[in-house]
Parts: C-alpha cells; structure tokens; sequence
C-alpha cells in the first residue's frame, strides 16, 4: 500500500510540474495571458527554494486555468500549480522537487494530498499550505510533509 501512494504522489508531483513547465515558450492564442518573471517567490519550510529560477516562472490563464511553472525542472528544483481562474481560486494540481523529493497537492478526481489554498491581490497570487510526498531517491520510507508559500504576479 505504501508503494501505490508513493507512486500515486510522485505521478501527481510530476504530473504539476510538468504541466505548462517548458523553456519553449510559444506565442500566446486569442484570449490567453503569460506573463514572465515578475515578483515571484517560493518558500517551502520558512526559507527561499534555493536552486530555483524565478526568473524562469510563467504564468498562463487559458480557458478558466491558471497555470504556473518553471522552466528548468530535470533533476532540480521545480513548481508546477494548476488552478481555478474564479473570484476565489482553488488548486488542482501542485507540484515541487525539494532537494530530491517530489511533493504534491491534489485535488482532482477524488484524489485529496496536501492541502493549499489561494489568496488574491489584484494580480498577485498567494498558495500556502502543505505539501506531501515520498523521498523520490527512497520512495518506500514513508511520507514527508512540507509547509509552503508560493507568491507570482499573473497579469
């Protein structure tokens, strides 16, 4: 059982960051809004996720979804969150790689990890909350949580 969950978390971490997560970044379609860098800012336990490019953090709105993600994801740090495009956003799908760990928030399809919520500020957006996951080099050890905050600017 402990090896589905693993799995199931790691696919959901993935899935996050991999999604709208590209260094192609082609040219936008009627009715979708990108935008680059900004003041983006990711803390996970209290402290800046060091070896992640905020630079490198897009965000999308495209048909009812934002989307958030950084560029360079292979083997270092990540973010990846898809979410709601309403008066007050929720989040789908939320991914970050932290020194090698895969955590997650899902909230799709029945499937509940983590927990994160999302407050706004004109066009700045908050996340917080927890996310959960599996050591991705030990992923039989058990579960790990870990308290986040992730601010962008999405214009």
């Amino acid at each position: 059982m402990k090896r589905v969950v693993a799995v199931v978390i790691g696919l959901a971490a993935a899935t996050a960051v991999l999604v709208g997560c590209s260094d192609d970044k082609p040219a936008a379609a009627p009715g979708t809004q990108v935008s680059n860098g900004g003041s983006t800012e990711v803390k996970v336990d209290g402290n800046d996720l060091a070896g992640l490019d905020t630079n490198s953090v897009t965000c999308v709105k495209q048909g009812g979804k934002i989307t958030v993600g950084s560029g360079a994801v292979g083997g270092q740090q990540g973010l990846g969150i898809v979410m709601t495009d309403e008066a007050t956003p929720k989040v789908e799908t939320l991914g970050l790689v932290v020194d090698g760990n895969a955590l997650a928030v899902n909230n799709m399809m029945g499937a509940k990890v983590g927990s994160a919520e999302v407050k706004v500020d004109g066009d700045t957006y908050t996340v917080s909350g927890e996310a959960s996951g599996a050591d991705m080099k030990n992923p039989m050890a058990g579960m790990i949580s870990k308290p986040f905050s992730v601010t962008v600017t999405c214009s």
